[in-house]
């Protein structure tokens, strides 16, 4: 008995021995020692692309130690701070192997549900229908562009806004590049001024239906439009086929090059 128990002891030791030590990761600490050497680096930057790099190299390495660590004590905090500065493929990343207790926190409930909202309106999808005000103060609703032509394009914009203004004039050249029957364009602004908003109608002359959206018709939101200029490329059969895709890309999708 005495000789049996010897092995089993010398077996645990063994067994213990060969166990890696796990260690426990500050993940508060950690992270915010990454944020400090970011900013020391971002004060010695000197061109925006080196800025542009410090805060790349520091989103990589954030999500790197979270993806590691999911679950442990702060990092819900950390996934709340990075969520929306990373991509969606390292949200679902996160999100699945996040412990089910913490996705009932309701900020991160929240997250998870626009998350999931955004997926329903990716590429792939179709598109979702909405109805906005147009300059005479008539309702306008996409589906009654979608399917008169190969494709629409959605732009959200508005008038205060640069990008946008610069953004115009690529789209009435290629707008008017495109075969009859090949390209609708659909401009919904979220001007909250209606005044300023037709002013800028005015000066931009666009030559494809226009509509603003208002407190009854809040359509941004349907397609989680976070920044603008925002644009959805809609096929004839009414599927999402790209967001925010660059004019190279827009050229290709159109003519097929």
């Amino acid at each position: 008995m005495k000789k049996i128990m010897l092995i089993m002891a010398a077996a645990l030791m063994i067994v213990s021995c060969g166990k890696k030590e796990t260690k426990v990761v500050d993940l508060k600490a950690e992270s915010e020692a990454m944020v400090q050497q970011a900013e020391e680096e971002l004060l010695t930057a000197k061109t925006p692309e080196d800025q542009m790099e410090i805060a790349t190299r520091l989103i990589e390495n954030v999500y790197a130690l979270l993806e590691e660590n999911m679950g442990a004590p702060y990092s819900d905090s950390l996934f709340i701070d990075i969520f929306k500065v990373i991509s969606k493929e390292r949200q679902q990343t996160l999100i699945d192997k996040m412990p089910e207790e913490m996705k009932q926190s309701p900020k991160i409930a929240e997250l998870i549900k626009a998350f999931e909202q955004a997926k329903a309106i990716s590429a792939g999808n179709p598109f979702i229908d909405f109805t906005a005000v147009s300059p005479k103060g008539k309702e306008i609703a996409l589906s009654e562009l979608v399917g008169k032509t190969d494709y629409v394009l959605v732009d959200f914009w508005a008038s205060w806004c640069g990008p946008c203004r610069r953004l115009i004039p690529v789209l009435k050249e290629l707008y008017s590049s495109m075969p009859e029957g090949k390209l609708q364009i659909f401009s919904c602004s979220v001007d909250q001024e209606e005044a300023a908003w037709l002013k800028a109608l005015k000066e931009e002359e666009m030559p494809w239906p226009q509509a603003r959206e208002d407190e009854k018709h809040v359509c941004s939101n349907l397609y989680d439009v976070q920044y603008i200029p925002y644009t959805i490329l809609i096929d004839r059969e009414g599927q999402i086929v790209a967001i925010n895709p660059t004019e190279p890309e827009l050229e290709e999708i159109l003519l097929g090059k």
